[in-house]
């Protein structure tokens, strides 16, 4: 086999996996239930990653590496503080949309195996300390009451990530369909920027306006 066609190979099994564990939710698909979502012989995937668990492992620190780096590019940027973080809940909707059972996965992974958490959280630089200064500066002209970088941070993700991480409960307890689900999901953007800031949501803000965010200087 040669380089390229094996490269494409690895891919297909990594987007076959990918889409097993983070968009069906089958997060205890087997190896065979791999390769047959792929197209391709088991052995192929002990080929490629030795074993069931190095795939998850390799599939997972990708999934979150992809999603942070995209959201430090956001936090990190010369952006007015609250397209910041009108760009960061676009993120995490958007990769909620994209991976629905990838937040369940984490949680599931990292319980189950605390070591899994290092791995996962290597980078030094946490979203609280990217936005402190500009936190600060809203707090400090009043247009937010006191609140730690940490704890708007947690605030923020939760308010983020429970709809994904509930989305069973959540669905079935409200009668939605998937498509409904999915609706409430973008909606929870408004929602959610309302909630912090006690304003509607600019328009000017949305992703698509700012592709590549500058970095701050």
């Amino acid at each position: 086999m040669s380089t390229i066609a094996e490269a494409q190979t690895e891919a297909v099994i990594k987007e076959k996996a990918k889409t097993l564990f983070f968009q069906k939710g089958f997060l205890n698909a087997t190896t065979q239930e791999i390769a047959d979502e792929a197209g391709v012989n088991r052995a192929l995937i002990h080929y490629y990653f030795r074993s069931r668990d190095q795939l998850m492992d390799t599939l997972l620190e990708e999934a979150v590496n992809e999603k942070r780096e995209r959201a430090r590019a956001v936090l990190s940027s010369a952006l007015p503080f609250r397209e910041k973080i009108s760009l960061f809940i676009d993120i995490v909707v958007e990769y909620g949309l994209k991976y629905p059972y990838l937040e369940n996965f984490i949680i599931t992974e990292t319980a189950r195996n605390p070591e899994k958490v290092k791995v996962l959280c290597q980078t030094k630089i946490r979203s609280s300390d990217l936005i402190r200064k500009d936190l600060e500066e809203e707090i400090a002209q009043g247009r937010l009451l006191p609140i730690t970088a940490e704890h708007f941070v947690i605030n923020l993700i939760s308010l983020c990530n429970y709809p994904l991480l509930a989305k069973t409960v959540l669905q079935n307890m409200h009668g939605m369909s998937d498509t409904a689900y999915r609706k409430f999901l973008l909606d929870r953007k408004e929602i959610i920027y309302h909630a912090i800031f006690h304003e509607p949501l600019p328009r000017i803000t949305r992703k698509e306006e700012h592709p590549h965010p500058k970095p701050a200087k």
